[in-house]
């Protein structure tokens, strides 16, 4: 049963960002065949509006990525009329709960990949490659970027999860349910945020090369702290679904 909640939940969102995916994609391609130094003037100029406009679609991408999961999935799935259907169906809460969390992770990857692709059409050359790589004084400019996009994505699905955590914690109350759901999730955004601040200055002063980061430009040591801070995003985002989990069999009071 959980397959097909996750089914019915991927499909209602994605048939809603599927919209921004495509134009993102188009709009990456555009550019790359208008931004050329060789191009026409006027060409240019379009290239260089159609990459403004790229740009502001991955954050477009990025914000109707968590609009659409804090509110579309998550509060009208599990609060609002919608919430009828989906708490008669024979699943736990438990199952409710790890579907939205599945949901959330399957989008935002797919949000990232497209985000990725997309710049890489319009931008991508060997040359601006070759700068990037010059940047790096150690270590591979591939791994760095890899683990880069990696905590991005954590970091995505923990601010997501956090929102998820604000809706639960907000529709407890009697009143200005929407007001304390922003209010809730900010602090527990905060909160999770120092949690993984507190873990990495503990590594900082186990460890003396991280110190390195605050003196020197040492890309070896930078690649050291992001692989670091996998594992706390993972601890953290792990601790935080079984807390929503067990505040969301508490009880669900429905709109």
């Amino acid at each position: 049963m959980l397959g097909k909640l996750l089914k019915y939940d991927l499909k209602k969102l994605l048939k809603f960002i599927c919209i921004f995916y495509i134009i993102t994609l188009i709009i990456g391609i555009l550019t790359r065949l208008f931004i050329n130094t060789d191009s026409p003037f006027v060409m240019y100029l379009i290239g260089k509006i159609l990459s403004g406009t790229l740009i502001s679609m991955f954050a477009s991408i990025l914000i109707n990525c968590l609009m659409g999961l804090w509110i579309r999935s998550f509060a009208h799935g599990v609060y609002k009329d919608e919430s009828y259907l989906t708490h008669t169906l024979p699943v736990t809460k438990t199952q409710i709960y790890v579907s939205k969390f599945l949901t959330a992770v399957i989008t935002a990857f797919l949000s990232l990949t497209v985000i990725v692709g997309a710049a890489f059409i319009a931008y991508y050359t060997s040359e601006r490659w070759l700068m990037v790589k010059q940047m790096f004084f150690a270590g591979s400019a591939w791994r760095f970027t890899v683990l880069v996009l990696i905590i991005f994505f954590l970091e995505f699905v923990n601010l997501i999860q956090c929102g998820y955590t604000g809706i639960i914690l907000g529709h407890k109350m009697n009143t200005g349910k929407v007001g304390f759901s922003v209010l809730f999730a900010f602090l527990v955004d905060t909160v999770s945020q120092l949690i993984i601040l507190a873990f990495s200055a503990a590594a900082a002063l186990v460890n003396v090369d991280f110190k390195e980061l605050f003196v020197s430009q040492n890309v070896k040591v930078a690649q050291d702290v992001l692989l670091w801070l996998i594992p706390i995003y993972l601890l953290v985002i792990a601790a935080d679904a079984i807390i929503n989990i067990k505040l969301l069999n508490k009880g669900v009071n429905i709109d």
